[in-house]
């Protein structure tokens, strides 16, 4: 009998492709959860496997969880949700009479401004941005559920994400990002998105994970430099242009508090002009470019048995995804 898997935020990207590998397994019958509708998520399947659920509201979820062997909690939002859609999980899976399996999807954010080789018993820096926080609060949940796995990915990328693939594709071809000479020389914590989802399908199947906290990254993690430099040539957006510090320090004082607003009215009043609004480069994100700090998943690859993509793979995947789509 297939084990019935709730995937929460199955509209997001993350969501959507574990969603699709879970459908075509021969073990699992997953149920998407997601605030609005989906399009027949699960085509073919024999029962429905699709729910609208605000995962922040205690009572849906506790009603969503009805049957359920295993959740996914890929909710992403602002902190606020982020910490509520926690709050609302955990406490409805410690009622069940049966305690599901939960893989909570936290985040390296948490590690806030610590620098060097870090694995997962590394203390996490107070000085941590809002979405850092919330993530870290969000975990406290899951560290009161015995029966949770919790996965800190580094930066996701692939086909369909439009935060570390599309953005960045489109910043390089505006010669936006390039070559960053000091201000590049962070390590960039690249995941595969399918290399998530086989470490989430892991965590699921595997008991003697339960319990465990699995930082997930390339072993040999690129530069930031190195990243925008691979990714344009698999892109074909070159020659790739040096970007000094003064540009940079433009883009996140001067152009980025605009272009966010700008961003943000669009999506009120024209949706359709949303698109057309070249992105903001916040200081956060300089920061991040610069930031000097490793994900040790040394324990993500030998305990979740992970067969990591190489790069070259996987920007190639994904640049192809992004010429069909754009």
């Amino acid at each position: 009998m297939k084990q019935r898997i709730l995937v929460l935020g199955a509209s997001g990207f993350i969501g959507r492709r574990l969603f699709r590998a879970l459908a075509t397994s021969d073990w699992a019958s997953p149920v998407a959860g997601s605030r609005r509708t989906m399009d027949s998520p699960g085509r073919g399947m024999d029962e429905p496997s699709s729910i609208r659920v605000d995962a922040t509201n205690p009572g849906q979820v506790e009603r969503a969880l009805k049957g359920i062997s295993g959740v996914v909690n890929c909710v992403a939002g602002n902190p606020e949700t982020i910490v509520n859609s926690a709050r609302a999980l955990f406490a409805a899976a410690a009622s069940q009479p049966i305690a599901p399996t939960i893989v909570h999807l936290s985040s390296m954010a948490i590690y806030g401004s610590t620098t060097g080789d870090v694995d997962e018993s590394a203390s996490s820096s107070r000085e941590r941005s809002a979405y850092g926080e919330a993530k870290y609060r969000a975990e406290q949940f899951a560290a009161s559920y015995p029966n949770s796995v919790v996965l800190r990915p580094g930066i996701v990328y692939g086909p369909e994400s439009s935060q570390w693939s599309a953005r960045i594709a489109q910043m390089l071809f505006a010669r936006r990002l390039g070559d960053l000479g000091a201000g590049g020389d962070g390590y960039c914590n690249l995941v595969y998105v399918d290399d998530l989802v086989q470490a989430i399908i892991q965590s699921l199947r595997d008991p003697g994970v339960r319990g465990r906290t699995f930082n997930l990254s390339l072993p040999h993690p690129p530069t930031w430099n190195e990243y925008f430099m691979l990714y344009a040539q698999a892109l074909g957006a070159v020659p790739v242009k040096r970007i000094g510090a003064r540009r940079l320090k433009i883009e996140a004082k001067v152009l980025a508090p605009p272009l966010k607003i700008a961003e943000l009215l669009a999506g009120r009043i024209a949706p359709r002009l949303a698109p057309r609004i070249p992105q903001a480069i916040p200081n956060s994100l300089v920061g991040l470019f610069r930031q000097e700090i490793k994900l040790n998943a040394s324990a993500a690859t030998h305990d979740l048995d992970l067969r990591w993509t190489p790069l070259n793979d996987g920007l190639a995947r994904t640049a192809a995804w992004y010429r069909a789509s754009a």
